[in-house]
């Protein structure tokens, strides 16, 4: 069950970073043309520090990898240090999962990105609620779920839903 929740977690840090990734995405196109190639004298210097690692192989790096190194750089010099932190952190953890569970945390990311808006917005909210319980109610909550049939597991996900649509009802009248 805790290996369910981190991935939902990881979910949850793409989603949202994607998000972010997007809006950067469009502010570093303007200082990196993406359509060219990314020769390593042409990047920023702030860019060639953060991406030190690769220059001795960069001019061997396809393209696509060298867009994504600049994105990622990018995003990262406009991180606040306790940003940094956090994806620093997420980043570890990633790291520490094996092949199998990166794979069905990016099959699970990826259905999460094929909901329509309304269902990640509620996706979201559902976890932030989740997340701002005591360790105590989650645990609760947790060993609850755990011991429940699926159909009953199916039919407590249904109430929470409607509860929730409930809620987002009453909030924007």
């Amino acid at each position: 069950m805790r290996q369910l929740i981190l991935i939902f977690v990881f979910s949850l840090f793409f989603v949202s970073g994607s998000a972010s990734a997007s809006a950067n995405d469009k502010n570093s196109n303007s200082s990196h043309d993406m359509s060219e190639n990314n020769h390593w004298g042409n990047l920023t210097t702030e860019v060639q520090q953060v991406l030190i690692s690769f220059e001795k192989d960069w001019s061997n790096l396809p393209q696509q990898k060298q867009d994504n190194l600049v994105r990622g750089a990018s995003r990262w010099l406009g991180m606040t240090v306790e940003q940094r932190q956090v994806a620093g952190e997420r980043f570890k953890k990633w790291r520490s999962l094996t092949p199998e569970q990166r794979v069905n945390l990016e099959g699970r990311f990826e259905k999460f990105k094929q909901l329509p808006p309304e269902a990640q917005k509620q996706l979201r909210e559902t976890f932030s609620q989740f997340k701002n319980m005591s360790p105590e109610k989650r645990n609760k909550l947790r060993q609850k779920f755990k011991n429940l049939s699926p159909e009953k597991r199916r039919q407590m996900l249904k109430r929470m839903q409607q509860r929730q649509k409930k809620r987002a009802t009453r909030k924007g009248r």
